[in-house]
């Protein structure tokens, strides 16, 4: 009796307890019920972030779910965020942000319908470019210039390492003198320019870092400057001295002269009677001021080797007094003209060809056809 008791008072307490129970369990999912099934919309699909300078696009499909109306994009921990509208019509959604400085960012794109409905979350990490990484850049060079004619220039270009780089811009002032720009793909090792002489090679290259990327960066402008061949002065107005001339008759008279009359048939040669030693010179005035002397033009003797100097010192001034040397050249024992190059260019109206040997150990006498000067 005692027993059965005690079971039964065992019942009645679990069966309170079970009752209890249920109703708190009611409590706890009663405020989910009353409020319904939560729903939620389709959300962005396939982000990209596309970078630009200083600004950026977002851009993703959009969902098949219709009922998507809207979307909010946040970035900087949800302290910036921008509000689009998302129409039915569209397949693609781009949102331009503009004045984003450089660096990298984490998006949060959370898309809404009418109701208030949401997406969840999608996270997008991209960045932006601007001065500091146009600082790193570096153009591709114009390494070697090569004249195939006096208007004819070809231009070759250091090797592309960077794939990043998508071309060169290379501008330059043509014959006409009218400025051109030529575009230089990553592939070409050189270009051609028909319509070229001298002057200045302007260049700069451009990138894109990425192949998402909707703009390019570009380096700062560089140049080079092109000689062109060698461009002698006309002789107009030009008169000749030497340190001493062959004033025998006839053919023999040979005075300083003919090193500027244009006719390399004709030389000058120091006195033979009686006879001078090295060294040798003649000296030229123009008669006027020339700016951007490049360097001497030389022929020493056409067809005869005898008495062609080996030695020569160059020098020019400006009034005839105070004289720069620019040191000894040797001179080849050939017909042709010889240009001879100076280290800068220089403004010049006078100019002197010191002679101080011969080709020929025991020759004392020296000849030259043709002096003059060159710009290139």
């Amino acid at each position: 009796m005692k027993n059965s008791l005690i079971w039964i008072m065992s019942l009645l307490v679990t069966m309170v307890a079970v009752i209890t129970g249920c109703s708190k369990m009611d409590d706890t999912y009663r405020g989910f019920l009353e409020k319904g099934v939560i729903k939620y919309v389709g959300k962005a699909d396939s982000v990209q972030v596309l970078p630009g300078y200083n600004r950026l696009h977002l851009r993703w499909l959009r969902s098949a779910d219709p009922s998507v109306s809207h979307a909010i994009v946040y970035w900087n921990n949800r302290t910036d965020s921008v509000e689009i509208n998302i129409e039915k019509s569209q397949d693609t959604i781009v949102v331009p942000l503009e004045n984003m400085p450089e660096g990298s960012y984490t998006f949060e794109i959370i898309t809404f319908d009418d109701l208030g409905n949401n997406s969840v979350t999608v996270e997008a990490i991209g960045r932006t470019y601007g001065e500091q990484y146009e600082n790193t850049l570096l153009p591709r060079i114009p390494e070697i210039t090569e004249f195939l004619d006096a208007q004819t220039l070809k231009v070759f270009f250091t090797n592309v390492t960077d794939t990043t780089m998508k071309g060169t811009e290379l501008i330059y002032r043509n014959n006409d003198m009218v400025y051109d720009t030529l575009l230089v793909s990553p592939e070409e090792p050189f270009v051609v320019l028909n319509s070229f002489s001298r002057g200045w090679l302007k260049f700069r290259s451009f990138f894109k870092p990425s192949s998402l990327a909707i703009d390019q960066f570009y380096t700062g402008y560089d140049s080079i400057r092109v000689k062109g061949l060698p461009v002698e002065l006309a002789k107009t107005g030009w008169t000749a001295t030497a340190s001493s001339f062959d004033d025998r008759s006839g053919t023999r008279y040979r005075p300083a002269s003919h090193t500027i009359d244009n006719n390399p048939s004709t030389i000058w040669v120091n006195q033979i009677t009686p006879q001078t030693y090295y060294p040798h010179w003649v000296q030229v005035d123009m008669g006027q001021i020339h700016e951007g002397i490049e360097g001497f033009a030389i022929i020493t003797r056409v067809g005869d080797a005898a008495a062609r100097p080996k030695t020569a010192e160059l020098l020019t001034s400006l009034d005839g007094v105070e004289w720069t040397s620019f040191g000894d050249y040797i001179l080849e024992s050939i017909s042709d003209m010889q240009y001879l190059s100076i280290p800068e260019p220089v403004s010049v109206r006078y100019f002197k060809v010191i002679l101080k040997n011969a080709h020929s150990s025991n020759e004392n006498n020296a000849a030259l056809a043709e002096v003059g000067l060159f710009t290139r």
